[in-house]
């Protein structure tokens, strides 16, 4: 109900229980909807990195519970250049791939493959090669170099 209404309106948050403005997606949410909304988080939140409004803007992965669409990576290799990737975009199936740096993260995949979606702003469920469940939002700056 909580996620919700901050969806809705980031300033909701100001009238959550307070464990619940410590929750680092429920903030992240908020931020997304009104930047302000970052001052009625949790005191041990209001200096998270993640949560800037410049972070989560960039920020390409949607918070579990949300009506967005699902990008599923079905290759993810290292080359000698990089990390190359190829995935399906929504139930279409559309094939995205890119290439990216060795030091590239997941934020630097989502952001990659939110670039060739028609709508570049748009959030995304990104479901990995054998993953049960999408990346969170608070994975953007895992190496992908880990996870290959």
């Amino acid at each position: 109900l909580v996620l919700e209404a901050v969806r809705l309106d980031g300033m909701a948050l100001a009238h959550a229980a307070e464990p619940l403005k410590a929750d680092r997606e429920l903030v992240m949410e908020a931020v997304r909807q009104d930047s302000s909304a970052l001052a009625c988080a949790a005191t041990s939140l209001k200096a998270d990195p993640l949560l800037t409004e410049s972070s989560v803007a960039a920020n390409p992965f949607a918070v579990q519970g949300a009506k967005s669409r699902v990008c599923s990576v079905f290759e993810l290799r290292a080359v000698e250049t990089g990390i190359r990737y190829r995935a399906a975009w929504g139930l279409g199936g559309k094939t995205l791939e890119g290439h990216l740096p060795h030091s590239a993260t997941l934020g630097d995949l989502g952001r990659d493959i939110r670039a060739q979606v028609p709508n570049p702003n748009t959030r995304f469920y990104l479901m990995l090669p054998d993953g049960e469940t999408p990346v969170s939002p608070l994975q953007v700056e895992q190496p992908l170099a880990g996870l290959m």
